[in-house]
């Protein structure tokens, strides 16, 4: 039994399908999802169960009764926990895991039916908590995964050394998603533009950083190459935000933004180099769907897993000096043949083991 942590085809809900098909020979699946979206379409057509349990904003509709922020959130708390553990007495599952950090009501469900809980961790910053870290209650937060949980899977270095610091009494492993990817569907390659940002359109995935590292090489009178941002963008307020940098800056020749959802063996193969600049995105998946597609990666160097890029795949930068240099030409992208340096059936067969210890 998998809780997710939000409804829509968001990266780590799309790593989540990734697991559940890999895995799918093995073990049986059961989805909870927290609120309605493009999720429940993906998960019907895929043949996976699923059930809706409200776990956010549905309590404040009795902010009339003059009950506080806290006393809400444990209203809901507790009516999903209810409803939760009547679903593991109905679906017998052998191990209970919950996709990312945001809502611990599974994990406190399956303490309460004495089944073993698994936290998957697919975020490095803000997201691992829903808060800022040092700024809530981290160590409370902490404790509880320590005491709830047998397992704490993570798909980046970078989590894992971060998480055994936080939770040094904790198994955390690392595993590198697998990547389905359907090489065989034949489309039409010809390159559109040069650079991809590919997946949801948001404010942590760094488009504004790229924006103006676009931006210093114009004033400088540097060449321009094409950028596409293409993704799912659930905040028009900051898709206008985008919108208009493109326009008083002068980019609309060279940027493109085109919000919706896009199959990604369709997309990827028309692009050259596809960026990743979130600050905070464990981006192992990413970097795989790109190399298994032709493509290079140029990818911020924090928090997520720059392991998988090297001299056969694409490039690190770690300021905007150096990512304005890589969008002009200044510094080359690598001309070897495309290669990972991770076996992925190995990764999978160990993803295995350690749910089979798990439960």
């Amino acid at each position: 039994m998998w809780q997710a942590h939000e409804s829509i085809l968001s990266g780590a809900n799309n790593a989540m399908l990734e697991y559940v098909t890999a895995l799918s020979g093995k073990f049986r699946f059961f989805i909870i999802l927290p609120h309605s979206g493009t999720m429940q379409q993906e998960l019907t057509q895929r043949g996976i169960p699923y059930a809706i349990i409200h776990q956010y904003g549905w309590a404040n509709q009795f902010s009339w009764w003059h009950i506080g922020k806290w006393v809400r959130v444990l209203l809901r708390s507790v009516v999903a926990v209810r409803q939760i553990r009547k679903l593991i007495i109905k679906e017998r599952p052998a191990i209970v895991c919950t996709n990312t950090i945001v809502s611990f009501t599974a994990s406190i469900a399956a303490m309460l039916q004495n089944i073993p809980h698994v936290w998957w961790i697919h975020e490095f910053g803000k997201e691992d908590f829903g808060f800022t870290p040092g700024w809530g209650h981290e160590k409370i937060s902490m404790w509880w995964m320590e005491q709830s949980s047998k397992l704490i899977i993570g798909n980046s270095q970078a989590i894992n050394v971060k998480f055994k610091k936080l939770m040094p009494k904790a198994s955390v492993q690392t595993i590198y998603q697998p990547v389905t990817w359907n090489a065989s569907l034949k489309i039409d390659s010809t390159k559109k533009a040069k650079f991809l940002m590919f997946g949801q359109i948001i404010a942590s995935k760094g488009h504004k950083d790229v924006l103006k590292a676009m931006l210093v090489n114009k004033q400088q009178g540097k060449p321009l190459q094409e950028l596409h941002i293409m993704g799912p963008c659930e905040t028009d307020s900051y898709l206008i935000e985008l919108q208009n940098i493109v326009e008083i800056y002068g980019l609309k020749p060279y940027v493109q933004l085109l919000p919706g959802y896009f199959n990604k063996e369709e997309v990827l193969p028309r692009y050259e180099v596809l960026i990743v600049a979130s600050k905070a995105e464990a981006f192992g998946r990413v970097i795989v769907e790109a190399s298994k597609a032709g493509l290079r990666v140029v990818v911020r160097n924090s928090g997520g897993a720059s392991e998988l890029v090297n001299e056969g795949n694409g490039l690190l930068f770690n300021n905007q000096t150096e990512l304005a240099d890589v969008l002009c030409g200044d510094r080359a992208l690598p001309e070897t043949a495309i290669y990972l340096n991770y076996d992925e059936s190995q990764e999978i067969q160990n993803l295995t083991d350690l749910l089979y210890t798990a439960c």
